[in-house]
Order: C-alpha cells, then sequence, then structure tokens
C-alpha cells in the first residue's frame, strides 16, 4: 500500500512537471505575438510589405480639392501644393513644390492678388482660389487605360497599370509635370504617352488620374491647366 501510495505521488510529480514544461514552451514561443500586440495598443504588428505599385514615379497630388477652406501662411496640405503650383505656372514663385505654406508663397499670393486688383492680404479665401482656378487655360481632356494594362506607353519607362498617374499629349516631351484640374479637383502628372488623335482634344489622362479629379464617369471634359516643368 505504501509503495503504491508512493507511486502514485511520482506520477502526480511527473505530470506537474511535464505541464509547467509545456506552458514553459508555450511562453517562450507563443507569447510574442502577445507581446506585440500589447505593445501596439492591442493590434498586432507586422513588417511592413514592399509596395508593389507601378506608377509613374511622379509624386502627384491626387484628387485634391482647391478652394474648400482658407489657406494662409504656416498651414499645410495637398491644397497648399495647388496653390504653390499655380502661382509657379505664372513665374510668381520659384522652387520645389511643397506642401508647405511659406513666406516666399504668401508674397507670390500677394502678388497675383495685386494683378487681379484683389485685396493683397496674402491669404486665399474662396474668391482669391476661384481667380486662380479661372487664371488657368483651358481645354479638352478623356482618359484611356482599360484593355491596355501591361503595354508600354510611347515615352517609355512606364508601363501602364490601374494605378498609373500620368497623361498622353501630342506635343509636350515626355517628362512634362501638368496641373490639371476638373470641377476644382486637381492631379499633378507627367507626360508619359502620346495622344489623344481626336480634334480638339489636348489631354487623354491614365484612369487612375481620371478617377482623382472625377472625369472617369463623364468620359470627356472641360479641363484647367498648367505646365509645371517641361521634361527633355
Amino acid at each position: 500500500m505504501v509503495r503504491s501510495f508512493r507511486l502514485g505521488k511520482l506520477n502526480i510529480a511527473v505530470a506537474a512537471l511535464l505541464i509547467l514544461g509545456l506552458a514553459l514552451v508555450t511562453l517562450l514561443f507563443g507569447g510574442h505575438k502577445d507581446t506585440a500586440a500589447a505593445a501596439s495598443g492591442g493590434i498586432a504588428l507586422s513588417s511592413p510589405s514592399k509596395s508593389t505599385s507601378n506608377s509613374s514615379g511622379s509624386k502627384a497630388v491626387k484628387g485634391t480639392r482647391f478652394g474648400a477652406r482658407t489657406l494662409r501662411q504656416g498651414m499645410t496640405g495637398a491644397d497648399v501644393k495647388v496653390l504653390k503650383s499655380i502661382v509657379r505656372s505664372k513665374r510668381l514663385l520659384s522652387g520645389a513644390l511643397n506642401t508647405t505654406f511659406d513666406r516666399p508663397t504668401t508674397s507670390a499670393v500677394r502678388r497675383f492678388q495685386g494683378s487681379a486688383n484683389m485685396n493683397t492680404s496674402g491669404v486665399v479665401n474662396k474668391t482669391t482660389a476661384r481667380k486662380m482656378i479661372g487664371s488657368l487655360r483651358t481645354s479638352e481632356a478623356s482618359w484611356y487605360g482599360p484593355g491596355l494594362w501591361g503595354n508600354g506607353t510611347a515615352c517609355g519607362k512606364v508601363t501602364l497599370r490601374p494605378n498609373t498617374i500620368g497623361l498622353a499629349n501630342k506635343n509636350l516631351p515626355c517628362g512634362t509635370r501638368v496641373l490639371i484640374g476638373y470641377r476644382g479637383k486637381f492631379v499633378i502628372a507627367p507626360v508619359i504617352d502620346r495622344g489623344p488623335y481626336i480634334a480638339g482634344r489636348t489631354w487623354d489622362l491614365t484612369k487612375a488620374a481620371s478617377d482623382a479629379i472625377g472625369l472617369t464617369g463623364a468620359g470627356v471634359g472641360r479641363v484647367r491647366h498648367a505646365v509645371l516643368s517641361r521634361g527633355k
């Protein structure tokens, strides 16, 4: 009886050790996920994947609405980049385009306002924004893409994909960057292709560029445009 009791205690001890060992293994190898989730506020962290985007390589202002808010020095945003693109196209501003409303931008806005007989506040309210948009040239644009995915473009170096931001033009050098606006929404896109070959039409936007400004549903429309820099 004593021997059986001792064997029973031994079996219980072995079982306890096995359970403890399994718990340690689970803690060591399975606890990392819980630790990562806790460190991220309960959201499991994942390794960043490499982007598979095959866009034109242009850091475009994609579908930015200009004039929806009042802009002044110190503010930032994609609409500020549209603003700077407009005054730069009128040779009122130089330097790289970015999203910061700085002092040179204020000076450029004041010069634009002065030339338009407006109050030279340097602040871009809705009235100034409308005046700026109205000062841009108008042209006709359409869009293209479906059925051509995977094809190269006339300018080379770009494969047409659903997310490619670009446009076709018959005359401008490849790589020329253009600001295109439709009903208050703007995109900056490079010339990557040739066309359109329809009388009276100036631009053929890729579907992604067209989607960005809301032109796709219309198919063809009058747009505002400004050439920002010429390609080679």
